[in-house]
């Protein structure tokens, strides 16, 4: 039986990018990526836990996602304690993945510090960020230009 191991969800993400949809699953990726030869029918698991990438969820996965006061943080709370003054504050403790602003000046808060945007504009033209129905961040805030550290 194949070890079972446990990925969080920025590294969920980059496999999904990656994947080639209704093909791949996150082995087939990583054999892909490292260069390994395909698997042969014996080594491949049967185990009905492996399931095509496209219908895996962080929660199907086992991985716990961030529920609001879960650890007690929010954007707002951090917004207020740091004196940011954003008008929109969103939180996600490892300032990876976020709801998208809506009003400006807002912030994206993790758990260490904040990235300001003053304008629409400039937050929709950022070139770490990929907005669409949520705002997905390259890799995570603090390793974008203007990222504010605190505590």
């Amino acid at each position: 039986m194949a070890p079972t191991i446990r990925i969080d969800d920025q590294v969920y993400f980059w496999l999904q990018k990656n994947a080639k949809p209704f093909e791949d699953t996150p082995n087939s990726v990583l054999r892909r990526v490292a260069g390994l030869e395909e698997s042969s029918p014996s080594t491949t698991s049967n185990n009905s836990k492996e399931k095509k990438m496209i219908a895996n969820t962080p929660q199907s996965r086992g991985v716990s996602t961030y529920k609001p006061g879960r650890i007690g943080l929010s954007g707002k709370q951090l917004n207020k304690k740091w004196g940011v003054g954003a008008r929109h504050a969103l939180f996600n403790k490892d300032g990876a993945f976020y709801e998208n602003l809506k009003e400006f000046p807002g912030a994206l808060f993790d758990t260490k510090g904040y990235l300001l945007f003053r304008t629409e504009e400039e937050y929709r033209q950022n070139p770490h960020l990929k907005i669409t129905k949520k705002t997905n961040v390259n890799y995570d805030i603090a390793s974008i230009p203007g990222y504010v550290k605190k505590e």
